[in-house]
């Protein structure tokens, strides 16, 4: 199975400033461009939530996302951080 149709999972949060419901749409995007980024050799990649269709109409515009392909124990993470000014969400999740 190609890890653009593996399941998502969240296993960290890490969340300064931000409500349930714009952490909920982030959570979205991060399993989004987590899947997409998957299927390329790329070990980090930086997106503007903007570039997201859905984003400015669930309240996620404006933000700054950096994903980042990790390795430990043979298992592959992937770590997602969004910034907007002071508000911060960085996310820890893997394929399965």
């Amino acid at each position: 199975m190609t890890n653009r149709y593996k399941r998502a999972v969240i296993e960290d949060i890490s969340c300064h400033g931000i409500d349930d419901a714009t952490q909920s749409n982030l959570l979205d995007l991060f399993e989004h461009a987590m899947k997409s980024i998957a299927t390329t050799l790329a070990r980090e990649a930086r997106f503007d939530t903007a570039d997201f269709a859905s984003a400015p109409q669930h309240g996620c515009g404006g933000f700054h996302l950096i994903v980042s392909r990790l390795r430990a124990d043979g298992r592959e993470t992937w770590r997602g951080e969004f910034s907007k000014g002071d508000q911060q969400l960085t996310v820890f999740g893997c394929l399965e």
